[in-house]
């Protein structure tokens, strides 16, 4: 594989990281110049609901649906995109369940309402929770990036990784949540210019109605898989459930988005930019799947990853690859792609330093502060050093990601282990009078490991997937002298007969089909935050009543 992007493409990328660090830069100098903690943390809480509801967007999605989803689409098809229609229901419990609670209460973060339901423990636990959570995540969104760079220039991994970090790191600390809303507004608008170029491009190319009837016949316009089975990567039921659980997590228990909700000052403005977020999620949802339904449409009979003539060594790889392919001809366009990309990741990675700094400052340091010394002056610098400190410590998290077979998986596996259990909390929280604190720290514990076992199991099983089928009959290359034309038949009115197995696949699948592999090991990831959850919820209801109120104040 020989691409890579030309000088105009490498201005385009440079524009955006400058312009990012230009608007940290501007915050820091304009309004009551960071000096507070309000301002700093909170946007002084008179943001107004279009740049939050961007920023919620941008936060959600980030790199990671660029090149995952597009991806996952191309092995597994379109069953994924139902999580889109489960979204809404999880986030109309968020803005009519939790926002007017957070309001109400006029707390600071999520997880200062836990500690008046519950107690000082799991209002801690809960908080410490999300920095790991945090730190993991940022670590996937990271490398997501890095990897599609990679894939098409000679640039290191670890340097666009740095240089993304060094970016985000400084307009973080510079400008506080300001300077992270407004970078998003320009980010998010990046991150729909890369999806929304190979759509139109890939349309036009190919022909819409075409790459329906190819993904169609390549098996991929599947979207209402009814399976109960609890081992398919995608079915309806697990799609929607999980669109369904991220809706109401994110939205409704997760700082970084419940301290934006919180920057706008009252809950009708709240809601509002949750219904216009949930609004610019979707569609960007549906551009990133007709992407991926793009990247069949060209390459259903040559696949870069069988092609010996490309090779790409995985599918997180296809959509860079495909810009490329595309956009080549296009002055700048390939550059804003990539930025665009880049984008997504620097998004989600300062809304996640900007509240991190934010629930160690509220949750662990200010209840603890009540000496003259720690002035607003002071807690705003360190929380600036805080911001760089957890940059920092997601760096170290990196190695682990480059062992997952994809960037949507990894996210799951190691940014929702803590979360699942964590929103049964909620659930307990919000929906019930009787739990306890020490009922739903046992049952906290309890969905964590599980969610832990089963996903750490998997991961270390291995258990393999099989993809949707894929072809190189149509490729041009060359093995051995022969023309894979010569052996492998066009597509032609048959689509399915262009289709071919590796041998070594075969020999995969006879060795998968003779060892044991522990049933919950071949649970679809999907389901993982959601066991958590119910392993949290019924295990701390149960304990909570055991224990009982009267026990609990002995």
């Amino acid at each position: 594989m020989t691409l890579s992007l030309a000088i105009e493409d490498y201005v385009a990328i440079g524009v955006m990281l400058v312009v990012s660090a230009a608007i940290g830069l501007y915050f820091r100098f304009s309004g009551d110049r960071q000096k507070t903690m309000n301002e700093f943390l909170m946007g002084g809480k008179n943001m107004s609901i279009m740049p939050v509801a961007f920023s919620l967007m941008a936060t959600f999605m980030s790199s990671i649906a660029i090149i995952g989803i597009p991806a996952e689409i191309y092995m597994y098809g379109m069953q994924m995109t139902v999580w889109a229609i489960g979204l809404p229901f999880g986030c109309a419990i968020a803005s009519y369940a939790c926002l007017p609670a957070y309001y109400d209460l006029n707390v600071s973060t999520a997880y200062e309402y836990l500690e008046m339901r519950f107690g000082k423990t799991t209002r801690k636990v809960a908080a410490f929770t999300f920095i790991i959570r945090s730190i993991l995540y940022i670590a996937v969104v990271l490398y997501s990036p890095s990897l599609a760079l990679n894939a098409v220039t000679s640039l290191s991994t670890w340097t666009s990784i740095l240089s993304l970090s060094a970016v985000c790191i400084f307009y973080c600390s510079l400008g506080g949540l300001k300077a992270v809303l407004w970078t998003d507004v320009f980010q998010a608008t990046l991150m729909f210019v890369a999806v929304a170029s190979v759509v139109v491009k890939g349309a036009l190319d190919v022909g819409f109605i075409d790459l329906i009837d190819i993904t169609a016949k390549g098996e991929r316009m599947t979207f209402f898989n009814m399976s109960p089975s609890l081992t398919e990567r995608y079915t309806f039921w697990n799609t929607f459930v999980s669109g369904l659980f991220f809706g109401f997590e994110s939205f409704g228990t997760n700082q970084a988005q419940v301290q934006r909700f919180l920057s706008v000052g009252n809950l009708r403005k709240a809601q509002r930019a949750m219904f216009l977020s949930v609004i610019l999620t979707v569609i960007f949802k549906v551009f990133c799947s007709l992407s991926g339904m793009v990247l069949y449409g060209i390459f259903f009979d040559c696949d870069p990853m069988q092609n010996p003539a490309v090779h790409l060594s995985s599918p997180d790889q296809m959509m860079p690859y495909s810009i490329l392919k595309l956009l080549s001809n296009v002055v700048f366009l390939p550059g804003l792609c990539i930025a665009g990309m880049f984008s997504g990741a620097l998004s989600s990675v300062s809304s996640s330093l900007n509240s991190m700094t934010a629930v160690t400052m509220e949750d662990f340091i200010r209840p603890h502060c009540h000496c003259k010394i720690f002035t607003e002056k002071w807690m705003s610098r360190v929380a600036k050093l805080l911001a760089i400190v957890f940059g920092g410590l997601s760096l170290l998290v990196i190695l682990c990601v480059v062992n997952f077979r994809g960037v949507i998986e990894a996210s799951h596996v190691l940014n929702t282990i803590p979360i699942g259990a964590l929103a049964g909390v909620y659930v307990l929280a919000m929906f019930t009078t009787t739990a306890n604190e020490p009922g739903i720290l046992i049952g906290f514990v309890s969905g964590i490991t599980v969610h832990a076992w089963i996903a750490i199991g998997a991961y270390l099983t291995k258990v393999k997937i099989a993809p949707l089928p894929r072809s190189i009959a149509g490729c041009p290359a060359f093995t051995n002298g022969t023309s894979l034309d010569e052996n492998f038949p066009l597509f032609g009115q048959n689509v399915s007969s262009s289709f071919v197995t590796e041998a070594g696949n075969i020999v995969e699948i006879v060795s998968e089909e003779s060892r044991y592999i522990f049933p919950l090991y071949t649970v679809s990831f999907l389901w993982f935050p959601v066991i958590g959850m119910i392993v949290s919820m019924i295990v701390g209801y149960l304990a909570s009543f055991l224990i009982g109120e009267e026990n609990y104040f002995l």
